[in-house]
């Protein structure tokens, strides 16, 4: 079993960023005088900042174990699946520019308790990837082709057939 957790590095970052959003809105709503539209709209903004922050704290509280017997997520809101009982799996890739050369993964894996979400950012992700590549034909999943292509560019090809021949592709005849 090996244990894994977000960087101190990254939540450093994700608190500060979410600290600064967060005291802009409040400062806005304290100075503001009397109510309007542009007051709920700082409103949300506070609201979704806080939301950020409280994401950052339960990354941090949470360890991410993987097993022979499954993956779990222990801490605020924790989640354990056995691998027989995965049900989904989905590796989407998220660029912050437009050629694509950077971005990050997020790998989310659902089973009947519920599901896992960890992004590239967790020490040893790979590890992640290497382990839920084989579940894909022991449980027989579908395969979408985003996530088959963003497992075979980190590394971890994952072929159609190795998931009992199940693919979601759109196929449209040109003439």
């Amino acid at each position: 079993m090996s244990s894994h957790r977000y960087p101190t590095k990254v939540l450093t970052g994700d608190y500060i960023r979410g600290g600064i959003g967060f005291a802009v809105c409040a400062s806005l709503l304290v100075a503001a005088r009397e109510i309007s539209v542009l007051h709920y709209i700082v409103i949300a903004g506070a609201l979704l900042f806080a939301g950020f922050m409280f994401r950052t704290w339960r990354r941090q509280k949470t360890s991410y174990e993987l097993s022979e017997e499954g993956i779990w997520a222990n801490g605020p809101l924790g989640r354990a699946i056995r691998w027989s009982e995965i049900t989904e799996i989905k590796l989407r890739y998220f660029s912050t520019r437009r050629d694509r050369k950077e971005g990050w993964f997020q790998l989310t894996v659902k089973g009947p308790p519920g599901k896992v979400s960890v992004d590239s950012d967790l020490d040893a992700f790979d590890g992640f990837l290497r382990a839920c590549a084989p579940v894909f034909k022991a449980n027989r999943l579908e395969l979408s082709e985003s996530t088959a292509e963003n497992f075979a560019a980190a590394g971890f090809p994952v072929r159609a057939d190795a998931a009992g021949g199940s693919t979601r592709t759109s196929t449209t005849e040109e003439e």
